[in-house]
């Protein structure tokens, strides 16, 4: 879920030193890079995008997106089932949100003039969600997608216990959501509904604790650059034993900042084809599931970007200073 998750996110159950603007916290993170990894730069990112003016994608409405889809996940060694339960939620959704006013699902692989898909206010899908399928729990939101796809890629050596999940207090915990969608909530004295977990998915409690784990927000020495936000994230799952497989698909996370702490405000799935990348997401947790096509990993970096900065202008807000890492590495 995005910045609309929470604004008011003061409590982290693990920290890391974090944002030290030194000499020397610049030099550990070129020593992290230098281990094994392929060097790379952390520079104003979005500086480096080449733009482009048109967009290819597909809200995977129709039989013909959903078998190309298919193929490129499975192709890229995706593990079937989670392929399977992905296109399960993806029906699930469109069937569901089908006549919303706010957007017009995409069936088949459509170019459009832009660089970004408004899909429209909040307010009226969350009224179709719950106008027609009656249901008491919250739909999939981007990390869970992106982790479904990825989980045979990460590795967690010291997971978090339940307890500490950052999901239990709905005024402190940028996961609260994920919480309500994973565990379901009960009803509170005076409330009128009680919020069951999201049937559809069935993980199991290590998987659960590696989700949790993966996107834990990360505390903060006050305002970081794109440097040392960088070299926060590594620490913290460097402590925690984080580590990703490299292959043909990769978890995406676009990483932002409010006030002491960083966190994943968007994630996706990465795939490398033949001619380029396509990017599987949940767009938003009330707008649709998309599949995009691109030619290079620029153009991936400047969707992002404008996708998050639509996002945050629905709040008056701006998207600050960010990174977007391809699994443990800036994209």
């Amino acid at each position: 879920m995005k910045k609309a998750a929470c604004l008011f996110i003061s409590l982290v159950l693990l920290s890391c030193s974090a944002c030290r603007n030194t000499e020397e916290s610049f030099a550990e993170t070129q020593e992290i890079q230098e281990s094994g990894k392929e060097e790379e730069k952390v520079d104003t990112q979005d500086s480096k995008v080449i733009f482009s003016d048109k967009l290819t994608y597909t809200n995977l409405d129709s039989e013909s997106s959903v078998s190309e889809v298919r193929d490129i996940l499975t192709k890229a060694d995706i593990r079937k089932e989670y392929v399977d339960t992905v296109l399960g939620w993806v029906s699930d959704y469109n069937d569901c949100m089908r006549a919303c006013p706010s957007f017009s699902l995409a069936g088949d692989f459509i170019t459009i003039d832009g660089t970004a898909v408004d899909y429209g206010d909040y307010y009226p899908m969350s009224v179709e969600w719950f106008k027609n399928n009656n249901r008491n729990y919250h739909d999939i939101l981007c990390r869970i997608a992106a982790f479904e796809l990825n989980q045979d890629n990460i590795s967690v050596e010291k997971a978090i216990e339940k307890e500490n999940f950052d999901c239990w207090d709905t005024d402190t915990s940028w996961l609260y959501t994920d919480g309500d969608i994973l565990f379901g909530r009960e009803a509170a004295e005076g409330e009128q509904k009680e919020y069951v977990p999201f049937p559809l998915i069935n993980w199991s409690e290590d998987a659960t604790a590696n989700y949790f784990t993966l996107f834990d927000p990360i505390q903060a020495e006050g305002e970081c650059n794109e440097r040392e936000m960088f070299q926060a994230i590594r620490e913290q799952w460097s402590e925690l034993g984080i580590s990703f497989k490299e292959n043909a698909f990769s978890l995406i996370t676009f990483w932002t900042q409010s006030d002491d702490m960083i966190f994943v405000s968007h994630a996706a799935a990465l795939i490398e084809t033949d001619n380029g990348y396509l990017l599987f997401e949940k767009t938003n947790p009330e707008s649709p599931y998309a599949a995009t096509k691109f030619s290079s990993a620029d153009g991936v970096k400047q969707y992002l970007y404008n996708m998050m900065a639509l996002d945050y202008s629905r709040y008056d807000d701006q998207v600050g200073t960010y990174v977007i890492l391809k699994n443990d590495n800036l994209l």
